[in-house]
């Protein structure tokens, strides 16, 4: 199953590479996506292990594979949509190439056992999602553009470095770490050298956090995302920074038995807190409604990264605001980019009465907005609320302080520019109110805050069997 998953993949980049009409291209992909969204449930379920040596199947490759798969399936679903309606002809022409690409890289980051395989596939992602950023062909999209792939590619190799001395840190261990597999170490990670292991976890952890997203390493992704098309924004947002999650995830299991697992978890919690600090101090002055939502996935990754570092109650929070985030990123920036298409800009005091405009555009955007403030019925409310209890019983309940005070300015100032956006009139403006078109993009966005609200109301069994495998995995307890 897993190779059909695969060829199907390289047949539909063949495809897309030889024919350049773009509904054909369009078909193949979206089948493809389909094919990879049923193999990755498949997988996910437990229905399916591909007993391969070489290839993950625990319950953290079998979670992720599938956050990664659905939110690529609704980009693909809603692009010919989207590439209609665009003007720019020139980034078409590779676009469905590019994003096959981008498939066949983050699947194979997530299944990899092994350290060189994850390198070599985080880079092809990088190389994947680089020329999307470009799409529009604009100087901003270019030094976007450029500015990640450059400092993305600066941390990756950091993060080789960071391999390197993990490699050093098994010399003398029982066991063949030539062959860098994660599972190995993992095994044997209380014979590690503790000196290079530390060395190398920070250097992964700085270089991975060019691609996650977390400060003070996240300005070109902020760049990246927000001069991308929104699918490939949500694309961004939703699926990348967590398939750069995973690497972090891998080296924090190895060294979790291991005397630097204290300073793993300070590392973390420092990221996270600083992702949110500079989240707030961007919150004050907005300018750029696509920025905005970009910062907010820099909020959101760092409350990950730190429920991830408290462990416990807040490490199974964290997994569940993964899969929350991935989702509802996905609608912020499908209805961004509605907004974007209609007022041809991406500045917050060049569009108002967004109500009156795109009425339908507009309530899915103050709906998902809502929702990612963590109001509820929505996911992000019983995520966040499991962080915070997770935190506050934990050996480091002051982080609590600190993670409130920012979440809840964050949220004002995220709140009054949207606000404005949605209901400010501008008799200036050269618009004429109307009945918007119901389209793909809106029905993919109800669609996902309708799985949103039913993952959080009845909270699948599997899906909470699969957070706590992965919590033992870690060999933590509640």
């Amino acid at each position: 199953m897993l190779v059909l998953s695969l060829s199907f993949i390289v047949i539909s980049m063949m495809i897309c590479y030889f024919f350049k009409n773009i509904q054909l291209q369009y078909f193949i992909s979206l089948l493809t996506a389909l094919i990879h969204l049923i193999f990755s449930f498949c997988f996910f379920m437990g229905w399916y292990d591909p007993e391969i040596f070489f290839v993950s199947d625990d319950s953290l490759s079998r979670l992720f594979l599938f956050v990664v798969s659905n939110v690529y399936f609704w980009v693909v679903l809603i692009s010919l949509s989207f590439l209609k309606k665009s003007s720019a002809s020139n980034g078409k022409k590779y676009y469905f190439l590019l994003l096959n690409f981008y498939l066949l890289a983050n699947t194979s980051v997530i299944l990899s056992n092994s350290f060189g395989v994850y390198w070599v596939s985080i880079e092809a992602t990088t190389l994947s999602i680089a020329p999307l950023i470009y799409y529009y062909r604009s100087e901003e999209s270019l030094e976007a553009m450029w500015k990640y792939l450059f400092i993305a590619s600066v941390g990756v190799a950091l993060a080789f470095i960071g391999i390197l001395f993990f490699s050093l840190a098994a010399e003398g261990a029982a066991f063949e770490s030539s062959d860098l597999f994660f599972s190995d170490f993992v095994k044997h990670a209380k014979q590690l050298n503790p000196i290079w292991l530390k060395a190398g976890f920070i250097f992964i952890f700085v270089g991975l956090s060019t691609k996650i997203g977390i400060a003070p390493a996240h300005s070109a992704d902020i760049d990246a995302t927000s001069n991308s098309p929104s699918p490939i924004a949500a694309l961004m947002s939703g699926s990348l920074r967590v398939t750069a999650l995973v690497g972090l995830l891998r080296v924090l299991q190895i060294v979790q038995s291991t005397p630097i697992y204290g300073f793993a978890r300070i590392l973390l919690i420092s990221g996270g807190l600083l992702s949110l600090f500079f989240t707030f101090i961007y919150m004050f002055y907005p300018k750029n409604f696509k920025r905005l939502l970009a910062y907010s996935s820099v909020e959101h990754l760092g409350l990950i990264v730190i429920g991830i570092g408290i462990g416990g109650l807040a490490f199974i929070g964290a997994f569940y605001h993964i899969v929350y985030n991935s989702i509802n990123k996905t609608v912020l920036f499908f209805s961004a980019g509605n907004i974007h298409q209609k007022y041809q800009t991406r500045k917050i005091e060049k569009v108002s009465d967004i109500l009156s405009f795109i009425p339908i555009t507009g309530w899915l955007f103050l709906i998902s907005f809502f929702a990612i403030s963590g109001i509820p019925p929505f996911g992000i409310f019983f995520s966040e609320l499991t962080i915070f209890e997770g935190i506050l019983f934990s050996d480091k309940s002051w982080v609590l302080g600190p993670v409130l005070f920012f979440l809840l300015f964050i949220f004002i100032n995220m709140a009054r520019p949207l606000f404005k956006m949605l209901y400010r009139k501008d008799q200036s403006l050269a618009l004429e109110p109307g009945r918007e078109k119901l389209t793909f993009i809106h029905i993919a966005a109800i669609a996902l805050l309708l799985l949103l609200t039913l993952l959080a109301l009845f909270s699948p069994d599997i899906l909470q069997k699969r957070i706590f495998t992965i919590l033992n995995d870690f060999g933590m307890r509640l």
